[in-house]
């Protein structure tokens, strides 16, 4: 079908602006970019001051939204703005990787939101970013967007399908989690350790506001509410832990309160955000690679969280991975879910383990990295208590069991058109990637690696994540799932 057709099938015209309290937006971005000017007129409290900034930000955010139009043409999504230089931007429908819709609480008051299109160039920016529109309006100009592209990708055939489809299919949940469930991704996951490591600052607030100390001081005798008793000491530690812990479950339902990760025909649906309520749309099509993360704890507790890797942005930082993750979910749905992100993925299969040689080898990265930790131990116990110097010799067996787990984890696996690997002690990652989707490979061994014959696959994939890798494998092995990887081979070594 033609891009023309598939336009009209999604009800464009003409240039549309954004909805008339865009202008209020804008100003807020204004004022937050101009924020020591803004305060420099607060400061002098001169009303006709005051009045006229005010009346110059909103005829000149006026003007920006009247100046700022978008269009459904043929094959693209045009949007021209600029009041004094006028800027044209062309997103064709095919180069859209992700379409998302965001409402802040201001957004959900006043019953709009902004709607961010996304391509592989886009950088750490959205490539197109219509702040703002009505709800209706965004919702249905998203799911345009995706309709039209999913029809200039497709075959002829397939885009008449798409464009004959009804305009609101039926959006099939695949999990949703309860508050409980999000807080417990925040205590068992990376949270808890970011909110360590804001805290941590904050010991030093003496330090930034030195008379916050004097203060304290006379209002409050140390030695009066410090604990004296073990019980005392062991209550204090039990509330700290209770604060910390607490921070990071709060943490973790402002951001994904009410995650619900839903199924509309061939899209992935992600909706989270307590004050900031998020809708992620991705086509299935567009995933790259799926990574089951275990952390210690939550293996213990028979949980999982799952990441997803798009062909979005290059960023540095996997943000589209941010924004798909299942932040927590039982180990027994992660077949189940799999299945629905990469069909014919799941489960996943008994991974074949690293040969002998490679145990040895993890055993003794595991000692030579333990190696200056245990030498500093050491150090420090002879200064201060000779006669326990010997306890930092415990640190050997540990750091050889951590290399024994480490060898443990590793794996690798081929079914069908799928290649699995695992890696990881602390937080095990189980990465399934498309041999479809891989750009390219590569089999790389270090000095020592070479010695005894080991060797690491790397496959190549679009997006911004961390690189898949078949780690610490037989050389020839790792060779022949290279083949497999660049297609030049159908067969499992």
């Amino acid at each position: 079908m033609r891009s023309e057709d598939l336009v009209a099938a999604t009800g464009a015209g003409a240039p549309r602006r954004l909805h008339v309290l865009s202008p209020v937006f804008f100003a807020g971005t204004h004022v937050r970019r101009l924020w020591p000017l803004a305060l420099l007129v607060l400061a002098r409290r001169q009303l006709w001051l005051i009045v006229a900034g005010v009346v110059v930000l909103l005829v000149a955010t006026t003007l920006e939204w009247w100046r700022r139009t978008y269009t459904l043409e043929a094959g693209a999504l045009r949007l021209e703005e600029g009041v004094l230089a006028r800027k044209l931007r062309v997103v064709p429908f095919d180069r859209i990787q992700q379409v998302d819709l965001v409402r802040k609480p201001l957004h959900r008051l006043l019953g709009v939101a902004t709607l961010r299109v996304e391509t592989a160039g886009g950088g750490r920016a959205a490539e197109v970013d219509l702040d703002v529109v009505a709800v209706g309006e965004a919702q249905a100009l998203r799911a345009s967007l995706l309709r039209a592209k999913a029809g200039a990708a497709a075959a002829p055939a397939e885009a008449a399908a798409a464009a004959a489809a009804p305009a609101a299919a039926a959006e099939r949940v695949l999990l949703r989690l309860s508050v409980g469930e999000v807080m417990l991704a925040g205590i068992t996951g990376t949270r808890a350790a970011a909110v360590l490591a804001v805290l941590g600052p904050l010991s030093q607030a003496s330090d930034w506001f030195p008379n916050l100390s004097d203060w304290l001081l006379q209002r409050f005798d140390p030695e009066s509410v410090a604990p004296t008793t073990p019980a005392a000491v062991v209550a204090v530690a039990l509330i700290g832990a209770a604060v910390w812990l607490g921070l990071a479950a709060a943490s973790s339902v402002v951001t994904d309160f009410g995650f619900t990760l839903a199924r509309v025909e061939g899209d992935l649906v992600v909706r989270r955000g307590l004050l900031e309520r998020r809708e992620a749309v991705l086509p299935i099509a567009r995933l790259q690679v799926v990574r089951v993360e275990e952390s210690l704890l939550r293996r213990w507790l028979g949980m999982a969280s799952i990441r997803i890797q798009s062909a979005g942005r290059t960023a540095g930082d996997d943000q589209t991975a941010s924004r798909l993750a299942v932040p927590v979910l039982q180990r027994s749905d992660v077949n189940r879910v799999l299945g629905e992100l990469l069909p014919e993925a799941a489960p996943v299969p008994r991974l074949l383990a690293p040969p002998p040689v490679a145990r040895r080898r993890m055993v003794r990265r595991g000692i030579l990295r333990a190696a200056p930790p245990i030498v500093a131990a050491g150090a420090v116990l002879w200064a201060l208590v000779r006669p326990a110097t010997p306890v930092a010799l415990l640190g050997v067996p540990l750091a050889a069991l951590t290399g024994l787990a480490a060898y443990r984890s590793l794996g690798h696996a081929r079914r069908g058109g799928f290649l699995y690997a695992r890696q990881g002690a602390v937080i095990r990652v189980t990465t399934v990637v498309p041999v479809a989707k891989a750009q390219s490979g590569s089999v790389r061994s270090s000095f020592f690696q070479r010695r005894v014959g080991l060797a690491t696959l790397h496959v190549d994939v679009a997006g911004g994540g961390p690189t898949p890798k078949v780690m610490e494998e037989a050389e020839p092995t790792a060779e022949a799932l290279l083949q497999v990887v660049i297609g030049r081979s159908a067969t499992s070594p």
